[in-house]
């Protein structure tokens, strides 16, 4: 990969990101004092990485280079990242109240990027190939799986990337 691509590549995750942030702020269920309330199967003392099913095994084969850690987003306690001794890694996001809205915002075209719809993932799923992002939800649960690194640190074929990190959501979701 060369450098402006793999720059390209990193302004369009933050880009995406900070799309997915701004999603995020201010929806939701809030209680009378107007702080989000997290779903039961998601208390807001336990971070990303505590409470839900994917574990470092579970990811095992996806990247090149070997999963090392798992380790909750600095300021994200809804996002775990999955990281390698490296640049590689991949991160999962759970928000609960976020689903429905955030997938058909990609469906529609209302986000800064394409997406496909992927199917067999919770109730509706989109792929973006850009970012290597699955974007996915049931029963309005957001769950959103990216993969940080190029090609050469995937070890999956291209095609079945989508299809792996679906197969994480539809676990995740199955556990809620």
């Amino acid at each position: 990969m060369t450098m402006p691509a793999l720059t390209g590549g990193l302004i369009l995750s933050a880009c995406a990101l900070n799309v997915l942030a701004a999603c995020s702020n201010g929806a939701g269920p809030s209680s009378a004092s107007g702080a989000p309330q997290l779903s039961a199967a998601h208390p807001p003392s336990a971070d990303a990485c505590e409470r839900q099913p994917i574990k470092i095994d579970d990811v095992a084969g996806i990247l090149s280079a070997p999963v090392t850690e798992m380790r909750p987003v600095p300021g994200d306690t809804q996002s775990c990242e999955f990281s390698t001794a490296g640049f590689p890694a991949i991160t999962i996001s759970i928000r609960p109240g976020l689903g429905s809205s955030t997938v058909e915002a990609w469906i529609a075209g209302r986000m800064p990027l394409t997406a496909s719809r992927l199917a067999g993932v919770g109730e509706a799923a989109v792929w973006q190939a850009p970012l290597q992002e699955v974007i996915a939800q049931q029963h309005d649960l957001l769950c959103d799986i990216q993969v940080r690194g190029g090609a050469g640190d995937i070890a999956l074929a291209n095609d079945a990337l989508p299809q792996a990190l679906g197969a994480l959501c539809n676990r995740i979701f199955a556990a809620g």
